[in-house]
């Protein structure tokens, strides 16, 4: 792959070089990011090992649990065996994605978003993580089976939604429809949205009795003040499903254009905030102007339900961050396709 810089192909030596330090930094994050990121970033790891050395314990959290006898079953350690599973599998498909989408070039500035994007990912993920569970049972058959065999794919979802996350249920359930009735024409993706929330919000309030957004309610409720800075809040007071509807539509937005981090003011905070609005515009870019190529319409598919349904339980900003990561992968296909260089080209 050669790598763009104003608009000239670097030497292949070159572009070498700098996308095998793209991915030394990547390794080195991988080995040694808990000397050098903050403890929080690794509570869900504590809490798997935890559940590791301690199998019998009553956990009450089935996707921990079940995390935890994943990798007490493969003899997996935290330390040396699952970042190097991590990187040899995340960078591997990458590799495949960009071969089998015929990605050929990229831009300087867009390497260097996907090697970010790509450490933020080796934080989550190459440790004991749900989310590298996640890449492993959903993305990787995903890439390898989304062409032809979607219907494998489907299994693995519905698996990995049976033990570990029951709300990919519902991600399914809309990547089918939205794959096959409104991927290809914004217009009514526009119409749908809407109302996907206000009968999702009607469902849960008069026919199972309890308001959906009392999931991240309760979620946030023991939050000290320095992580409640980047809780999802309720946007708009009320008590009816209709409220709680719009309240889903602004947090996909906010989700999309974090606002409520931009305002924090504090530069780790704004720079998190830029990176998410990147991630989406060059989603959002390529969706606009290939929604009707059949090549993409699995991809637009899976983001657009991924997106739907994670606005409706992500408790805060960075737990968002962390449960997308293990789709950066299949982002940078957009990336990658919206190089100025390759537009002019084709």
């Amino acid at each position: 792959m050669n790598i763009i810089i104003n608009n000239s192909i670097l030497r292949k030596l070159d572009s070498r070089l700098l996308f095998a330090i793209g991915l030394l930094i990547c390794v080195f994050i991988a080995f040694f990011k808990e000397s050098i990121f903050p403890e929080k970033y690794f509570f869900d790891s504590h809490r798997i090992q935890n559940l590791i050395e301690h199998p019998y314990k009553d956990e009450g959290d089935a996707g921990f649990t079940n995390t935890a006898i994943f990798y007490r079953y493969l003899h997996i350690d935290r330390f040396f065996l699952a970042p190097l599973l991590t990187v040899i599998s995340y960078f591997s498909v990458i590799v495949f994605v960009f071969r089998k989408y015929n990605v050929k070039t990229v831009s300087f500035f867009n390497l260097l978003l996907i090697v970010t994007y790509s450490t933020m990912a080796m934080v989550y993920m190459s440790t004991y993580s749900k989310e590298f569970v996640l890449f492993l049972f959903i993305v990787v058959p995903f890439v390898l089976f989304e062409k032809k065999y979607l219907l494998v794919w489907t299994l693995f979802v519905i698996l990995y939604a049976s033990f570990f996350r029951s709300y990919w249920f519902i991600i399914i359930l809309m990547f089918w429809g939205i794959k096959y009735f409104v991927v290809k024409t914004p217009r009514i993706l526009m119409i749908v949205i809407p109302v996907f929330y206000f009968l999702i919000s009607f469902v849960y309030n008069y026919i199972f009795g309890v308001p959906l957004s009392m999931i991240r309610y309760l979620t946030n409720l023991d939050r000290d003040a320095e992580s409640a800075q980047t809780a999802i809040a309720i946007f708009i007071e009320g008590n009816n499903f209709a409220v709680e509807a719009v309240n889903f539509i602004v947090t996909l937005i906010f989700l999309i254009i974090p606002i409520p981090l931009i305002l924090l003011g504090k530069p780790f905070y704004i720079i998190l905030a830029l990176l998410i609005i990147m991630f989406f515009f060059n989603f959002i870019k390529l969706y606009w102007k290939e929604n009707k190529n059949k090549e993409y319409t699995n991809v637009f598919s899976f983001v657009i339900a991924f997106m739907l349904v994670q606005s409706l339980f992500e408790p805060d900003y960075g737990s968002f961050v962390k449960h997308l990561s293990p789709l950066f992968p299949i982002i940078f296909i957009c990336i990658a396709r919206n190089t100025k260089f390759i537009e002019a080209e084709e």
